[in-house]
């Protein structure tokens, strides 16, 4: 940036000073921006520049202790790339009596080790910003009786004790820019009341949350949490918001979709929950007593199940789905461990073909029927779907000691094991018997007529039956 010349680092520095005070006294860029320009050190030791007009004192990589017996002249303070990864207060602005405006920008800090000392009761403004801070005492601004602005814009901040913001002087706060939790500890953003903490959050519409929920706007999904915990109370199950959708419509408003998967396995349930939270799309009844599935097709609360994980229970049929629009938009189904012996093929076939959303479908370890006139349209739906058959190995011939069929895999059973009894000799099955007299028959039609044409070309007359015929 400099030429290679007679120029000291502090000459350099003070150059560069004087170009951000011009800069900013005709409005081109803001104070806050000091820090993030490039600055001329060419070691480790602190640099600070003073601006009198200003009674600003600028320092990159720490405070020089030559301005500790100066300090009561200083009213703003910008601290650039601090060296360590605390910052003790108490200890760095002792002396600082006239402070009105600190700044911590463009650090590795990561923890205030002590609150604020009543030393700077002056202070009106803090930034801090930039930096990998991840906690704050609780404690850490009870000593300011003239704080008004904290802005704590881009840091490390996952939680925030809401107790450190009770000044009675602070109207604003800035927290956008950090990796917040969304949780029910975060419910604090949703008290509009006067004096509140999130009250005097200036820039709430634009916080982010951290993951799971990553990138999605704090303030909604928090509400959605909440309510979710307050409509899971009515239920006997846990509830868990698993995943946030964010869709611009055509007017451009922000439309928050959120997915829930609420667990009711092993509750002792002998019926489906009448009530579910909102936007539940994943349902676990696993290990229940339930034998009915037809709130799928009667109750609204159903809607938006995508999920639906029935194993171990005691359903035994799922007729009243055939033709639902349930069965038309479902994404996974666990009918495993149930009490099936069949299922209306033809229905689940339709909605196999034109459900869009279909995953998978378990349907193992059922107790299977294996005869001529279920099996064959059961089996040709595994094969054709064998992709979406997760547990196709699992899908077998009920258990029986007198059957041949007994256990084994249905997609592998030929149609002579499906059709003909282990009783029945195949060689003579009375199909078998009618087609071979059926066969007969034709050949000997064939040969007679073959005869009769041979007849008619060596003597010219016709045969038998012809002549009688008048």
């Amino acid at each position: 940036m400099f030429p290679a010349t007679g120029i000291t680092a502090r000459q350099r520095l003070l150059i560069v000073l004087f170009c951000v005070h011009a800069h900013f006294s005709y409005g081109f860029t803001r104070e806050d921006d000091i820090c993030y320009w490039h600055h001329p050190h060419v070691n480790d030791h602190p640099e600070c520049g003073f601006v009198k007009s200003r009674q600003r004192l600028v320092c990159f990589n720490g405070l020089k202790d030559e301005w500790k017996a100066r300090a009561d002249s200083v009213q703003v303070l910008i601290l650039c790339e601090w060296p360590k990864a605390t910052f003790d207060p108490q200890v760095v602005l002792q002396g600082f009596t006239f402070l009105r405006k600190l700044m911590i920008a463009n650090s590795n800090l990561t923890r205030l080790s002590t609150a604020f000392p009543k030393e700077v009761e002056f202070l009106e403004k803090i930034n801090v910003t930039g930096t990998k801070l991840r906690t704050l005492p609780k404690d850490a601004f009870s000593n300011l009786r003239a704080l008004r602005c904290l802005d704590l814009r881009n840091n490390a901040l996952e939680e925030i004790d809401i107790t450190i913001f009770n000044v009675p002087t602070l109207k604003h706060i800035h927290l956008t820019g950090n990796p917040l939790r969304c949780t029910e500890d975060t419910a604090w953003i949703l008290d509009f009341s006067e004096g509140s903490a999130a009250s005097k959050v200036v820039d709430k519409d634009k916080l982010l949350c951290a993951t799971p929920y990553d990138g999605r706007p704090l303030v909604p999904v928090v509400e959605i949490i909440v309510t979710l915990r307050e409509e899971c109370k009515r239920t006997v199950c846990d509830c868990e918001l698993v995943y946030v959708v964010v869709r611009v419509d055509k007017l451009t408003q922000k439309q928050v979709i959120p997915f829930t998967s609420v667990n009711c396995s092993h509750r002792g349930l002998t019926e489906m929950p009448s009530f579910l939270p909102a936007n539940t799309t994943t349902l676990r009844l696993t290990g229940n007593k339930i034998t009915d599935l037809s709130p799928l097709t009667t109750n609204l609360a159903y809607k938006w199940v995508l999920d639906l994980y029935m194993d171990d229970n005691l359903v035994e049929s799922i007729v009243r789905l055939e033709g639902s629009d349930w069965l038309d938009r479902f994404r996974l189904l666990n009918l495993r461990g149930n009490k099936l012996i069949d299922l209306p093929t033809y229905a689940l076939e339709n909605a196999l073909l034109h459900n869009v959303n279909v995953a998978g479908l378990y349907l193992g370890n059922n107790s299977w029927t294996c005869d001529c006139h279920f099996t064959p349209g059961f089996q040709d739906l595994l094969i054709r779907h064998s992709n979406l058959m997760k547990d196709i190995n699992d899908i077998r011939c009920a258990f029986t000691n007198d059957n041949d069929n007994s256990n084994k895999q249905i997609r592998h059973l030929t149609r002579t094991e499906i059709c003909i009894s282990p009783d029945e000799d195949p060689w003579l099955h009375p199909l078998d018997v009618l087609n071979i007299v059926l066969a007969s028959l034709i050949f000997l039609v064939l040969g007679k007529l073959l005869y009769d044409y041979w007849s008619f070309k060596k003597s010219g007359r016709l045969p038998w039956i012809v002549s009688k015929i008048p």
